[in-house]
């Protein structure tokens, strides 16, 4: 049979004679006896060419061949069920191939790079950290925005943070400054920021209660947790903004994405860890640890008080309040006050605002 063979290096299409012979195709030229293929049957690959034609390949060879279909099915004996099965075979291993690389991409993803983000945290230089977490405090800052009230009671909440970092071994400054946000909550930035919402200080009922928040931020800081959840963050973007090309701002909105601490959460081995550290930061300041087994055990139970019902929050980031609560009570120390009743009153009144 005749057929035109394309041969790869040049744009011509040569008029050939088709053999088979010991399952070999071959076609040979018929204005040149040096121009030509010789290609096992079983490695030939049909594909649509155009209107009752099909093209013929074989493995990477850039020479192709172009045969009648029905011709082309007597003379190779392939009949076009057989076609069909051998393309439905390259389709169904295309897509086991994808769906292999989907399982290793969501392995990398959510196995991988929260494994490594501990690592990666502990090799960070702190000055890297500091500048990382100075953006992420301007971002964060954009939607909740600082308290503007009486300038004295960011000092006090200020001071509270100090004295509770002295006996903390961060190398980073700590700064507490409270945020004005529809929800109770207490976010650790990397570099040391930390940042309270006026919800958790109208919610706090004593002074022990806050420094009890603050001294767990602090240690997240401290243990460089905050790092890890942002690494966890900017790992996934990064590693999707290169699966799909780049170009997307995948990989740029990480750190966006890092900032958006109202959506982490971190481990509870690591939730157990700052509270542990927490207690003994309190406990160097002669605080009672008392307000941490108070205030954790009050939204545990916000279902009873309906001025809680809005603390869904803390939860969404701090899980097992309730085992914490639990823990927390079974070391409580007395103690003195974290702050004079006048400083706790004026601290109270920082960020009061009339709300629609």
């Amino acid at each position: 049979m005749e057929g035109l063979l394309y041969d790869g290096l040049t744009s011509r299409a040569w008029r050939v004679e088709i053999g088979l012979q010991a399952g070999r195709v071959t076609a040979q030229a018929l204005d040149d006896p040096h121009v030509g293929i010789d290609w096992p049957l079983e490695e030939v690959r049909e594909a649509a060419h155009a209107a009752g034609r099909y093209r013929l390949t074989r493995g990477d060879d850039d020479a192709r061949l172009v045969v009648e279909i029905q011709p082309w099915r007597a003379f190779s004996g392939r009949s076009a069920n057989a076609i069909a099965r051998r393309g439905r075979g390259t389709e169904w291993g295309l897509i086991a191939g994808l769906v292999g690389a989907g399982a290793t991409l969501a392995a990398v993803v959510f196995v991988g790079v929260p494994r490594a983000a501990g690592p990666l945290a502990a090799w960070t230089p702190p000055a890297l950290e500091a500048r990382f977490g100075s953006n992420m405090e301007a971002q964060f800052k954009v939607a909740f925005r600082p308290c503007k009230g009486d300038p004295s009671g960011a000092a006090i909440l200020s001071d509270l943070g100090d004295r509770l970092a002295e006996g903390s071994t961060s190398a980073f400054d700590i700064r507490v400054q409270a945020v004005r946000a529809p929800f109770v909550n207490a976010f650790a930035l990397p570099g040391g920021a930390i940042l309270v919402t006026d919800d958790l200080i109208a919610q706090a009922r004593t002074s022990d209660e806050l420094a009890a928040v603050i001294a767990h931020e602090i240690a997240h800081v401290e243990r460089r947790h905050a790092m890890q959840a942002a690494w966890r963050s900017m790992g996934a973007g990064l590693l999707l903004d290169a699966v799909v090309g780049g170009g997307t701002g995948a990989g740029q909105q990480a750190v966006l994405l890092a900032g958006g601490f109202a959506d982490q959460r971190f481990s509870r081995d690591l939730e157990t860890e700052a509270d542990a550290r927490a207690i003994q930061l309190l406990g160097a300041q002669d605080i009672s640890t008392r307000g941490m087994a108070d205030f954790f055990g009050r939204m545990a139970n916000r279902k009873d008080d309906p001025r809680l019902r809005r603390a869904a929050e803390w939860f969404a980031t701090h899980p097992d309040t309730a085992e914490r609560a639990h823990r927390a009570a079974a070391v409580a120390a007395h103690g003195t006050p974290a702050l004079s009743e006048a400083d706790w009153r004026v601290l109270k009144a920082a960020c009061q605002v009339v709300r629609r």
